[in-house]
């Protein structure tokens, strides 16, 4: 992959499903995550469409980067080189949580790429915090990477899910951050706080699709996902009942169904 960010393996791991000529989605996980938070969709969304679900720089067997703090705007880059390596000209881009605020850089930046754009449990990022409330913030999301006692990474997943999600959705939620890297958590937290999300989508012409769940601790509504589908030129807010900060495991069908019906409308 020709992106010198990434160093000299320049290595980006994916798992794919479905024809190859068919419309493409994107799917970009969370900070805690890896392209296996998606099997569900790999599985449902193949049948007209090509899926790809990427490990994100620093993530699983992806090359980090080898710069000290990459901005939002080389992750967008680097899944642009990914998609030009694959032979993809346009997307509906896919984003969770952390991956949200990837896919509306990438909308943004490269608005002829983006077919739709589908924001879950969306975050406005950290770009608008400055001093001492910026080193705070940073410090509690670098102090998060070390959950790695059984009681720890089960708090992690009570915050991360709602009260009655399942044990077969916890558990996998537990072992997604297994594909997290040192270096990887780093630049991901860096990243946070060079962008602030509702900026980057009043710029974007693409279609927006914001999902959430009303039951959301990590990102409530009213701090992230309202302010911005408010911000956003052409976005539809999908509030899923009784569902966490994880959509895309907790109600994968509603999930799926909002998907297919961006990509449908984001159609030429």
């Amino acid at each position: 992959m020709n992106l010198p960010t990434l160093g000299d393996k320049r290595v980006i791991t994916y798992r794919v499903a479905g024809d190859e000529r068919a419309p493409a989605i994107v799917l970009l996980h969370g900070i805690g995550s890896s392209s296996a938070g998606y099997r569900a969709q790999l599985a449902a969304l193949c049948r007209h469409h090509r899926v790809i679900a990427w490990d994100a720089p620093g993530y699983g067997q992806s090359s980090p980067f080898a710069i000290g703090t990459p901005a939002a705007t080389d992750y967008a880059d680097a899944l642009m080189a990914l998609l030009s390596a694959l032979g993809i000209a346009r997307a509906t881009v896919v984003g969770s949580s952390w991956g949200s605020v990837i896919a509306a850089t990438f909308a943004a930046r490269y608005p002829s790429a983006t077919r739709a754009l589908v924001l879950s449990a969306p975050n406005v990022a950290r770009g608008h915090l400055s001093g001492a409330e910026r080193d705070q913030a940073r410090e509690v999301l670098m102090r998060s990477a070390a959950a790695q006692s059984p009681e720890a990474r089960a708090a992690v997943v009570n915050a991360l899910v709602a009260p009655n999600a399942g044990p077969l959705v916890r558990a996998v939620v537990s072992r997604l951050r297994d594909a997290v890297t040192a270096t990887g958590w780093e630049h991901a937290v860096d990243m946070l706080f060079s962008t602030y999300t509702p900026s980057v989508v009043a710029s974007i012409q693409a279609p927006l699709s914001v999902i959430i769940g009303n039951l959301d601790r990590v990102a409530p509504i009213d701090d992230h996902a309202r302010p911005i589908h408010e911000a956003a030129h052409d976005s539809t807010l999908h509030v899923l009942d009784a569902i966490g900060h994880m959509p895309k495991l907790e109600a994968p069908g509603a999930f799926n169904s909002i998907v297919l019906a961006a990509a449908a409308a984001g159609t030429d």
